[in-house]
């Protein structure tokens, strides 16, 4: 089914002429109806197929992310690498899986208490904000999309269930230890202190109150005043909302002149 807009994440879906057999002949979406959310990540896997398995690739919720650095240069400094999977945290100090109705309830949904209560203090990872390889992000896809497979779980944000679950079962790493075929290394990022800044759980106090957004340079910033490279959720906050809609309005208003 189509869908008209990027506030239809919670409608189901089916994916039309995504799917098709060994001899490339197209076939039905073999899954039943799920979440435009959910179904996000076998398009994500397809596409991740295009890309050498040195590339750093991102998975972010364009909607409400704001670019204010390169995303990459500090990962391409470094030279080419493989196998890196990065994910990013929301502010753990205000909020953690257990005491947030939302996050517990999609992994209690998905996988039943009894299974995920040993994660109820650890920080919440966010699912709408991850960066790695080309092998390490398709590897983390086909996982995203097995756990669908194995839980069927239909709520909207469900996902973010299964990419907690993923990284605190253990999941993304062998039983022993050791990496799993396509990753590595994962590296989790607590909020405000890597490349992607998650602002959404700070919603109750002013960025600038907490020295994350400096008002004469229009920047959100990390913990340690550095610019954050992507602020991700930043209409949670007023003025760095406003900050970011007058900007856009500015883009429009250069590229429609540029077009007459």
């Amino acid at each position: 089914e189509a869908a008209s807009g990027s506030n239809e994440g919670i409608n189901h879906c089916k994916m039309n002429n995504a799917f098709g057999d060994a001899d490339g002949s197209p076939i039905s979406d073999p899954r039943e109806p799920r979440p435009v959310a959910t179904a996000r990540y076998e398009l994500y896997w397809m596409w991740s197929l295009q890309y050498d398995k040195e590339s750093w690739l991102m998975l972010i919720d364009a909607r409400d992310v704001w670019f204010q650095l390169h995303p990459f240069q500090e990962l391409t400094a470094r030279g080419k690498v493989s196998g890196e999977l990065h994910l990013f945290g929301e502010n753990a100090d205000v909020v953690r899986i257990g005491t947030s109705r939302f996050n517990r309830s999609w992994l209690v949904t998905a996988y039943g208490e009894k299974n995920v209560s040993p994660y109820f203090e650890k920080p919440v990872i966010c699912s709408g904000s991850t960066i790695g390889n080309q092998d390490a992000i398709e590897t983390y896809l086909r996982a995203m999309v097995a756990e669908y497979d194995t839980t069927l779980c239909k709520s909207k944000g469900c996902d973010q269930g299964f990419h907690n679950y993923l990284y605190y079962s253990g999941k993304l790493e062998a039983s022993d230890g050791s990496s799993v075929e396509g990753i590595s290394k994962v590296v989790v990022h607590d909020q405000g202190k890597g490349i992607i800044n998650n602002v959404a759980a700070l919603r109750d106090n002013p960025l600038k109150e907490l020295g994350l957004y400096n008002a004469e340079k229009q920047l959100v910033l990390n913990w340690d005043g550095t610019t954050s490279a992507v602020a991700h959720q930043y209409d949670r906050d007023k003025e760095a909302n406003i900050m970011v809609k007058g900007k856009k309005r500015q883009f429009e208003q250069k590229w429609r002149a540029s077009k007459t």
